[in-house]
């Protein structure tokens, strides 16, 4: 009869609106996963160009190696320009391997700042009891 005036129960007015906000949590939801797609996507198509950027400058910095070893080979014999440069490029190269080994051993990876408060709370949870 309520209905028939234009008027509607509490109980309808309340079922409309959880209604409504289910089709808005939908709606945002969907349009978060889109925004995710398409930034996910974005994110793919960069880190390509960024590895193929660094497969050019590697065959740059090849190069750059060769002209060095030729450089050296004027007063040297073409091996051992070759190899002092080989040598040195290894040494280099090892040193940031090393340095990044380094960097992700698990004590360097470890929250010091965290450890030592936990250990702090610990120790005071302990005294407390």
């Amino acid at each position: 009869m309520d209905e028939a005036r234009g008027t509607r129960s509490l109980g309808v007015i309340v079922a409309d609106i959880a209604r409504d906000a289910q089709d808005l949590v939908r709606g945002e939801l969907a349009l978060a996963r889109v925004e995710l797609d398409r930034t996910l996507k974005q994110a793919i198509t960069a880190g390509i160009w960024v590895v193929g950027g660094m497969l050019v400058a590697f065959a740059g910095l090849v190069v750059l190696l060769l002209a060095a070893a030729e450089a050296l080979a004027i007063v040297l014999p073409a091996w051992a320009a070759l190899l002092i440069v080989g040598v040195l490029i290894l040494a280099v190269g090892g040193g940031l391997a090393y340095a990044g080994i380094k960097m992700l051993s698990l004590s360097g990876l470890m929250p010091e700042r965290l450890t030592r408060n936990v250990s702090q709370d610990a120790r005071v949870v302990r005294e407390h009891i």
